[in-house]
């Protein structure tokens, strides 16, 4: 940890690079449902020593977020403005009732809103894309309609990573399309992460001409199913058998180490409704143990192939004149699978396992629970889904030329200023966005990109943040979220302990002014009573399941009233004999 330490101590020490004469080649990679201490760049115990190379190549930011959701937090990646602007201010699959059709709530990317893609297309850029999507599966939605030459996608929330077939009931199939056309198989020999470079590898090939490339992979990596292969998972077989608690304290320790927190940051808190280690029985604490390895594994095997990647760029003479730029769509996956009636019974009637020994592998069904979720989003509060900073602060890391290495940039930013640096380091338009270019901080500079008086919110199911400076205001929906307003020093206090509201009234209503104009602005609808995301989507998997699953209940229902229609048989029998 104190190489790590070294590395990133301080935006002084960088060495920033010349501009490129040409226009550089952008990778983007997104992982799915990445915590923020979950790098081996940002102290994490997890081995992803190829885009820890990068990190020792480029910058580093600590105080970068995206929205608590994937959808949203996409939308604003792919355009430079808002989720709600974008369309997607919610999942589609957990969006209520009483919002669907609004604008700002469609679950589809908005017509005429131009992608980063379209933009650099038209600086002639090559655009390809691989792995998850989900902002629209209709034609006019599917990146090969906003601006994408060649794609391989999913645009579901997510997948199994073995087979073609979908992870939820709410799911009829997998969505995965090729250049805009469905895919109705996959390769016998299919592994997501392995799958998604092998086809980008193919889209750039020799990278032959003068024209420069954009490389958008969205890895399926880590989001649930967690599945991995075998040797990946062993390699981490022993390493969580001490629990969350202990795992969260030690990746506390490493943000500290590492410089990406103050050294009296306190540990953000743990939810009181979640369980505590001790109280799992031997058999439970084993299965949790072997689920986070799969976790770890499923990123190291992400890692592993993504250097396969660099490898190809480097042999075709392409990595020197390519930005990288890693990040995450939101904090980690909090959500038990396994603990739904609903999911429980169609995971039995799909044959999904979840037994230990074949836990990660094909036919398995992995998930870490949202107490694992709370370690790994250490040294922050809550998870995936509540807009805390341990669901929305994820990692960032630019490198390649023009961007100063060894540097921690500890900036204030947000996804869409993703594709606002992406335009000004191609030199294409960034018109309309509201993101703002990361430029300063990419060459060393110290300069904010978000001034002491800006500010910008973020809301997603009923989960709504504030930012203005150096704080923010926060308020989630259950089931773990009360609805009540809380204000925070990031800061001093980036775990989110101390609650400022009583002590500093004007500021907090300021805050909360401020986000009235900004969801007024946007478009935002306050959620129905007592409305909740997981409890949405399980209600729009009912009849989805009682469609494709009719049989079996029809079934079900025969076998248990067969042996009380015998049972009156025989008694009526009985009477007139």
């Amino acid at each position: 940890m104190a190489i790590i330490a070294m590395l990133f101590a301080a935006p002084a020490h960088a060495q920033p690079a010349e501009r490129p004469a040409q226009r550089p080649n952008i990778v983007l990679i997104v992982a799915d449902d990445v915590a923020f201490t979950d790098l081996g760049a940002y102290g994490s115990e997890i081995r992803t020593p190829n885009i820890d190379a990068l990190a020792r190549r480029g910058t580093i930011f600590s105080n970068f977020h995206a929205t608590p959701m994937c959808a949203p937090s996409r939308a604003m990646l792919m355009t430079g403005v808002s989720s709600h602007r974008a369309g997607i201010g919610n999942l589609p699959e957990t969006t209520p009732e009483e919002h669907r059709g609004a604008p700002a709530y469609r679950g589809l990317l908005a017509e005429g809103l131009p992608t980063i893609a379209t933009r650099l297309r038209a600086r002639g850029y090559r655009t390809y894309m691989t792995g998850k999507w989900h902002l629209g599966h209709t034609r006019e939605t599917l990146p090969s309609a906003r601006g994408f030459d060649r794609t391989f996608i999913l645009d579901s929330t997510g997948a199994d990573n073995w087979e073609h077939r979908p992870y939820l009931p709410y799911y009829d199939r997998a969505e995965w399309f090729a250049d805009g056309e469905p895919v109705d198989t996959l390769p016998d020999d299919f592994y997501s992460s392995e799958f998604l470079v092998d086809r980008m590898i193919d889209f750039v090939g020799t990278a032959e001409g003068d024209d420069p490339f954009f490389a958008y992979i969205g890895f399926l990596a880590i989001h649930i199913p967690v599945q991995a292969p075998r040797e990946y998972t062993m390699r981490y077989a022993d390493m969580y058998r001490d629990g969350w608690r202990a795992h969260r304290e030690r990746r506390h320790a490493a943000a500290i180490e590492a410089g990406l927190i103050p050294v009296n940051a306190p540990l953000g808190t743990i939810h009181p409704d979640l369980r505590d280690w001790d109280d799992l029985s031997a058999e439970e604490q084993a299965w949790y143990a072997r689920a986070m390895a799969v976790n770890a594994g499923m990123l190291e095997a992400m890692d592993d192939h993504l250097g396969r990647l660099i490898a190809h760029l480097r042999e075709i003479g392409e990595y020197e004149n390519t930005i990288f730029i890693v990040t995450s769509d939101n904090g980690p996956e909090g959500n038990s699978p396994g603990g739904n009636a609903i999911m429980q019974a169609w995971m039995w009637m799909v044959g999904y396992s979840t037994d230990i020994d074949t836990m990660g592998e094909r036919g398995s069904f992995g998930y870490i629970g949202p107490e694992w979720a709370s370690a790994n989003a250490s040294p922050h509060s809550l998870f995936k889904f509540y807009a805390n900073e341990g669901g929305t602060r994820v990692p960032l890391i630019v490198a390649g030329p023009g961007v100063a290495e060894g540097a921690m940039a500890d900036q204030l930013s947000l996804i869409s200023d993703i594709p606002a640096t992406i335009a000004a380091l191609a030199d294409a338009d960034g018109g309309g966005m509201t993101g703002r270019s990361l430029m300063p901080a990419l060459t060393g500079e110290e300069s904010a990109i978000y001034g002491p008086d800006d500010s910008f919110g973020i809301e997603t199911a009923g989960r709504m943040a504030f930012y203005r400076g150096r704080y923010k205001i926060v308020r989630n929906g259950p089931p773990l979220g009360d609805n009540v307003w809380r204000l925070y020093d990031l800061e001093a206090d980036p775990g989110e302990t101390r609650d400022l509201s009583a002590s500093e009234p004007e500021l907090f209503a300021e805050m909360q002014a401020g986000y009235a104009r900004w969801a007024e602005e946007n478009g935002v609808l306050d959620m129905p009573e007592g409305y909740d995301p997981i409890q949405t989507l399980m209600e729009h998997s009912r009849g989805p399941l009682l469609h494709r699953y009719w049989w079996v209940l029809l079934l079900l229902g025969g076998i248990i009233l067969a042996p009380i229609g015998l049972l009156i048989w025989r008694r009526r029998s009985r009477r007139t004999a």
